[in-house]
């Protein structure tokens, strides 16, 4: 609701009693300035349990997220180990290997030269062994001797070379593992990324939701405010009409008393009149015309109209706005016409209500009427309003029983009050017969 208008509404409110005569406050515009506030922080309270509900499931997606991290983070930190250890264990077989590969090579080179040496020296077989030696047995003995070191020689080689396969296996092993688990790695940091950038995603929505959260707070708190201060406003209107009903009434007896008294001094004159005719033997004068009495309207429609067939109402129907009634259905009017509704003299300002659920069909001036609403109530009734001072409900709105339509005024002839009509099917219909 605009600011202005509410401290505006509000040091109406706190204004002393109008004089009697002046526009009446109307609680209809605050009312329903009261009722939008209400509807405002409704709807704000289900956007912030909403966003709330957001925000806790964000929460709970960043603590999934740094969960996550940790776990890929940990499962980084158990690869890179392997890693360093596959490594580590790599280096050694390397090496191993090295020095297998060094070992036979050298163990080659030496059965090599030692080849070479038998072979220059003519030992290159048995036979030539034999021969040459002085010694058959020490021959013998030579020849088991090189027959012993070429095998141990040719042994070594065969163990070396077996060793070297197996290191060279292991080996080739340990480049695998480090290849795999390097892909790993690569995919966890890969993963470890994503985990991170929806985290700071989350963070961000977090950090968003919590400044919207913290924003429509403050505006809940200056809804539950202007909330407050229509309430205590709408609370000073009806207590200030309700002073004015009551003062309404205390006028309406005074008048009365005044009326009667009029009347019983009128009598008592004509008695005189009579008495002192009889004494002078005079025709006594004629009867003294007595007004009317003067009914008063205090009981107008209200909310319990709402939502009733029109139809339903007949017997019971109230009012639509409070004063006293002058003119009756049927009774005539001073320019000579007949009233086809009735008249309700009412101070200007005073609201003036729907009778029953309906629709505005016509909402503007009538010649010899002044402001006038008519509103159609479905199954042929109408109702007839002229002589608002103001109109809050335009053509085409949808009302309720009991909703203010308007503030009485005054007709173009001059009468201050409200001239209401119930017709059926276009025909006038007394709305005193419907009156309950």
């Amino acid at each position: 609701m605009n600011k202005l208008l509410l401290l505006s509404l509000l040091a109406a409110a706190a204004t002393p009693a109008l004089a009697a005569g002046k526009p009446q406050p109307d609680p209809a515009r605050p009312q329903q300035d009261l009722q939008a506030v209400r509807k405002q922080i409704s709807t704000l309270q289900q956007d912030i349990a909403k966003k709330e509900a957001v925000r806790k499931q964000a929460a709970s997606a960043i603590a999934e997220s740094e969960q996550a991290l940790a776990q890929t983070h940990q499962a980084l930190a158990v690869l890179e180990e392997k890693k360093g250890n596959s490594s580590q264990q790599l280096e050694q077989y390397q090496q191993e290997l090295q020095a297998v590969r060094f070992k036979v090579a050298a163990t080659r080179q030496r059965v090599g030269k030692l080849l070479a040496s038998n072979y220059k020296r003519g030992q290159h077989d048995a036979m030539a062994l034999m021969l040459n030696q002085a010694d058959p047995n020490q021959a013998g003995r030579d020849l088991t001797y090189y027959t012993h070191i070429a095998r141990a020689q040719q042994s070594l080689i065969d163990k070396l070379n077996e060793q070297e396969i197996q290191l060279a296996a292991l080996t080739q092993r340990l480049e695998d593992e480090l290849v795999r688990l390097g892909r790993l790695s690569a995919g966890k940091v890969q993963e470890k990324r994503q985990l991170q950038a929806a985290k700071n995603q989350q963070l961000a929505q977090a950090t968003q939701l919590d400044a919207s959260i913290r924003a429509q707070q403050g505006q809940l708190v200056q809804l539950k405010e202007n909330e407050k201060q229509l309430s205590v406003l709408i609370e000073r209107i009806n207590a200030e009409l309700e002073r004015r009903r009551q003062e309404a009434i205390r006028q309406a007896a005074e008048r009365k008393k005044a009326r009667e008294q009029a009347v019983r001094l009128a009598a008592e004159k004509h008695r005189q009149q009579v008495a002192a005719a009889k004494k002078q033997g005079k025709a006594p004068p004629p009867e003294p015309k007595t007004p009317p009495p003067v009914e008063t309207v205090d009981e107008v429609v209200d909310g319990s109209a709402s939502g009733k067939a029109f139809k339903s109402l007949q017997g019971k129907l109230k009012l639509p706005v409070s004063g006293e009634l002058i003119g009756r259905f049927g009774a005539r009017r001073g320019e000579g016409n007949t009233w086809k509704g009735i008249f309700i003299h009412a101070a200007p300002g005073t609201p003036v209500r729907a009778v029953a659920d309906g629709k505005v069909v016509y909402a503007d001036t009538l010649r010899g009427f002044g402001n006038a609403m008519i509103i159609d109530h479905g199954g042929g009734y109408l109702t007839v309003y002229t002589g608002f001072g103001t109109m809050v409900r335009g053509q085409g709105a949808t009302l309720h029983g009991g909703d203010v339509l308007g503030t009485a005024g005054s007709m173009d002839g001059g009468e201050t009050g409200l001239y209401f009509e119930l017709r059926y099917l276009g025909r006038p219909i007394n709305p005193l017969s419907w009156a309950g």
